[in-house]
């Protein structure tokens, strides 16, 4: 049987749901991929994914006839349970055919985006300059311009290339039938002739079993692409018979003397190697484009995470099971070293879901839980250096088929990508073991084992990275902003070699340089009451001040004025500042036994810190003795802040006192001590100005969870102020974090060195609820409440604030009801599928945990939440609220809610904590209004929505 006959006969009989694609039947046929797309071309046999499409086509019209509303993602679970797996996106292309997604009469067309290069993650941020590059290759008259991808292994060098042909056809510079011919040149890298007859063809006779006259990849290319990777591995020759092709258009196969053909091909080559060493210099004056790809390290935060985001979903829509991602997992993998790059990470996400996998059903759960574990068992995570990062993660929820998966990034095969039947294999394998008697904890190492014979490629740098402050930075603010500032540190540390420098202060500079910025630009004033002080008094900080602000003038294109360069002289005095802050506040821990020591050795080893001290009480030693040793020690500490105790229990928690009145320094005590609270107070101590008290009643807050803040109960809409030295830089960054928190509450942003600041804070007082000042320094304006910002600003201090809105009903009204949790034209095929969309979103964001859906769907299964007037109220449990929401849905059309034939549109659902229930009352009063409800259902916008809603608490 010829290889023909081969082909035919395996198609044939192949699953029809599912059909072989080229590359899986080269690989049964031990052949090229390009010979098996040659063959069925030449027998118009058509793709696996047009001879997949009749079949889904003909399941979804059958589907349909019963359920002619079915949405996408209902579609995708039921022709999954027909054995037909395919994408939602994939769906939606064949339901978005002809003029009335009409399935049985629909068009061969389907529609594209605009631009084929925005399904890419980073298409207008670190790919953006990538894209016009190709674009411009790819339109440039009139055979594009050779091309030469380069990137690390792992970056999509293959994929890019795939994108420029898309385009190509889109812009209709290549017809649509026209060739994408791909050769890597490694595969035949140790037999560099071979390798060459398959790109050139050979004629009859050119060697040893060339027994007739044979096309190579270059003819086949013809009036299309010809993508060479791994060029680097092609040899000398080969190079050089390029050249007649990228010259002229001309080549010859091998054997071939007389006799010159003619290819006219669009020619891309990649390499991840130095192109300057590993290609012919000849060669590279020909290929006029260089395209460099950005590895995952130079890609922004942003991007990793939604390729992780994208990566997590695949794994939810490939296994069919809900997927839960502990805030943990979600910060590791976006803040690990990829030598891979985005191969290597979707291969540990994939190995991470296949782990867990085996949990789940160990533990017969519902869905695929990650969380610290996954850590402490693998390896995976041992180069992550995530202690400093002021980036918040929240847990994530993945649920089938919920979301497109959109970049194809996410879906490109890779040398890291597990076996598509990987979670079948695992549970074949899981069940055998089981059925052998081993242990549970034996089978988990066995699966884990095996798991990893899949990925002896992945080899992790273990080496820890030191992250400087303004690093921490680099995905938030302008790099050339961060670049400047390190030049003008290493400046400053040249010319003023013994001058102390907290180099701390340089975050902030830099996120009002930031600032200073945009305001330039859209000619926005700005003013300075204090310059002829600031250049009188600061004489050399504004000199400094002046050539910076000349570097950064000439790098923006901008002119600085003379009011913010004063603004950064005062900066640059902080920053000449020494910051020893380790002698400001000492903190000990002392506890019976030897737990001391362990705690501390835990905290300097998490925060690189070597300060803390501990001290072990035994449990037979008089605590006279142990009180006359920290006394004496307490005396050799230069701690000119004080000291901050944590003790355990007993005699131990009065030592504050006695080495007070002993030495008369500063203390503070802290009883029943844990982990959690001495590492956050060293941290504290180590990287704030904040002071011991200020130290002691968070972390005591923190422990008893209320405010010890006072809070004036009053009518008026609540406000809060935002404050630092200029008003401008740092103050206009913790606005932009209050508005993200509290929605709709009122926030001003001052400067304290406005001679008139508590003037204009007098007059807001007459208008609103000043709730507390927000800021960098505490301007000690008397009856107002003032909370410092640091880094961990949302971890530490909105617990305050949350406690000064619920004073306030109008407050906490405005932080309960926000815009984003307002969802108008919510399509769902069951309830279920629509309070899981609903919960996910508020789970996402962190205000409940992933138990508060399982709850809710508890609930429901138990009695009905149908309220009235076609308004559903689904509510969950409220010790899964970490911050009290309310989430809103009005659905598309009206949905059958229960047994007694209720239905509903409006759903809303209040995650609420028990204290925060009476703050929702007034919600249930517009509910109870038909004519209310019947305004809430018409609204579009969810601005107006929001604002029908509050009007109701004021």
């Amino acid at each position: 049987m010829n290889l023909k006959d081969k082909l035919m006969a395996m198609i044939k009989t192949e699953n029809k749901k599912n059909p072989l694609t080229d590359e899986q039947l080269a690989e049964k046929l031990n052949v090229l991929r390009e010979t098996v797309t040659g063959i069925r071309k030449e027998l118009n046999i058509p793709n696996s994914r047009t001879r997949k499409k009749e079949i889904v086509k003909a399941a979804i019209s059958a589907i349909k006839m019963s359920e002619p509303n079915i949405s996408a993602g209902s579609l995708v679970s039921k022709l999954t349970e027909r054995g037909i797996c395919i994408s939602r996106t994939y769906i939606s292309d064949l339901m978005n055919e002809g003029k009335n997604n009409d399935i049985e009469n629909n068009t061969e067309k389907f529609t594209e985006e605009k631009d084929v290069f925005s399904k890419l993650i980073g298409c207008k941020g670190s790919l953006l300059k990538n894209i016009k590059q190709g674009q411009a290759a790819i339109l440039y008259p009139p055979f594009g311009l050779p091309t030469l991808i380069v990137g690390e292994s792992g970056t999509g060098k293959t994929l890019f290339a795939e994108y420029m042909y898309k385009y190509a056809v889109k812009q209709k510079v290549l017809e649509a039938e026209a060739p994408f011919v791909l050769l890597n040149c490694a595969d035949y890298s140790d037999n560099p002739q071979l390798l060459v007859s398959i790109l050139y063809g050979y004629k009859k006779g050119a060697f040893t079993g060339a027994d007739k006259d044979t096309e190579g990849l270059v003819e086949r290319a013809n009036n299309g692409m010809l993508f060479l990777d791994e060029i680097h591995r092609l040899p000398p020759k080969g190079q050089e018979m390029l050249f007649s092709i990228l010259d002229r258009g001309k080549f010859r196969r091998m054997g071939e003397v007389n006799t010159e053909r003619t290819a006219h091909i669009y020619f891309i080559g990649a390499t991840t190697e130095n192109i300057e060493s590993s290609l012919l210099l000849t060669f590279r004056r020909r290929i006029p484009m260089i395209i460099e790809l950005p590895s995952l390290e130079d890609r922004s935060l942003h991007e990793k995470i939604k390729l992780i985001h994208g990566f997590f979903q695949q794994e939810a829509n490939r296994t069919n099971y809900k997927i839960l991602v502990n805030a943990k997992i979600m910060e590791a993998f976006a803040f690990k070293k990829y030598t891979g790059n985005i191969g290597q990470m979707k291969s540990e996400i994939q190995v991470t879901c296949a782990n867990a996998y085996v949990d789940k059903i160990n533990n017969k759960r519902e869905e695929i839980y990650i969380g610290f574990n996954e850590i402490l068992y693998q390896k995976f995570f041992y180069d992550i250096n995530i202690q400093k990062n002021n980036i918040r993660f929240n847990d994530a929820l993945f649920i089938p088929n919920s979301d497109e998966i959109e970049d194809s990034l996410l879906t490109t095969k890779n040398q890291y990508s597990l076996p598509e039947d990987i979670y079948e294999t695992i549970e074949n394998k899981y069940y055998e073991l089981k059925n052998a008697s081993i242990s549970n904890e034996k089978t988990e190492e066995i699966i884990w084992n095996f798991l990893l014979g899949y990925f002896d490629k992945i080899r992790l740098d273990s080496q820890n990275r030191n992250i400087s402050s303004l690093d921490e930075l680099k995905y938030l603010l302008d790099s050339s902003i961060i670049q400047l500032l390190k030049e003008f540190l290493n400046f400053v540390r040249k010319e003023q070699p013994d001058k102390p420098i907290n180099e701390k202060v340089l975050i902030y500079l830099a996120i009002h340089l930031e600032e200073a910025i945009k305001r330039i630009k859209f000619k926005q004033e700005i003013m300075n009451p204090n310059l002829l002080y600031i250049k009188k008094n600061f004489a050399d900080e504004f000199k400094l001040a002046s050539q910076l602000a000349q570097r950064l003038a000439e790098r923006k294109l901008i002119e600085i004025p003379e009011g913010e360069i004063g603004f950064i002289a005062i900066y640059i005095h902080e920053l000449m500042k020494s910051p020893d802050r380790r002698n400001r506040i000492a903190i000990i821990t002392i506890s019976h036994g030897k737990v001391a020591t362990e705690m501390v050795n835990v905290v300097k080893k998490m925060l690189n810190v070597d300060f803390p001290i501990a001290i072990d009480m035994p449990l037979d030693v008089n605590p006279v003795k142990i009180f006359e040793q920290v006394v004496e020690l307490a005396k050799s500490l230069n701690a000119e802040e004080g000291i901050l105790f944590f003790v355990d229990m007993g005699s131990l928690v009065s030592i504050g006192e006695i080495v007070h009145s002993r030495t008369g320094m500063q203390t503070r005590t802290i009883d029943r001590v844990d982990l959690v609270s001495v590492l956050e107070a060293v941290r504290k101590a180590d990287a704030s100005e904040e002071s011991l008290d200020n130290i002691y009643y968070d972390i005591i807050n923190s422990k008893h969870n209320y405010s010890l803040v006072t809070v004036e109960n009053s009518d008026k809409e609540p406000a809060l102020i935002s404050m630092c030295l200029t008003g401008h830089g740092v103050a206009l960054k913790i606005k932009n974090v209050l508005s993200r928190y509290y929605a709709g509450v009122n926030i001003f942003s001052m400067s304290i060195m406005d001679d008139n600041v508590k003037i204009k804070i007098n007059n807001l007082k007459q208008q609103y609820n000043i709730l507390a000042i927000v800021g960098t320094i505490n301007p000690k304006i008397e009856g107002l409440n003032f909370i410092p910002y640091d880094n961990n600003f949302t971890k530490d201090k909105r617990m305050f604030l949350d406690y000064l809105l619920k004073k306030n009903g109008s407050g906490l009204a405005h932080t309960l009801i926000r815009e984003k949790f307002v969802l108008i034209g919510l399509e769902g095929a069951t309830k279920k599928e629509v309070l899981e969309t609903m919960g996910k979103l508020i789970c996402n964001e962190g205000f409940v945990s992933f138990e508060y859906i399982n709850s809710v769907l508890r609930r429901e299964s138990m009695s009905s939440t149908y309220f009235r007037n076609n308004v559903a109220l689904p509510h969950g449990m409220p010790s899964f609220v970490n911050k009290s929401v309310i989430i809103f849905a009005v659905l598309k059309k009206e949905m059958h809610w229960d047994k007694n034939g209720n239905s509903a549109q409006l759903i809303c659902m209040p995650a609420v904590k028990s204290e925060d229930v009476d703050a929702i009352n007034k919600l249930f009063k517009i509910l109870k209004q038909k004519e209310k409800v019947e305004k809430l259902l018409s609204i579009q916008k969810q601005a107006e929505f929001v604002e029908l809603i509050r009007k109701a608490y004021k």
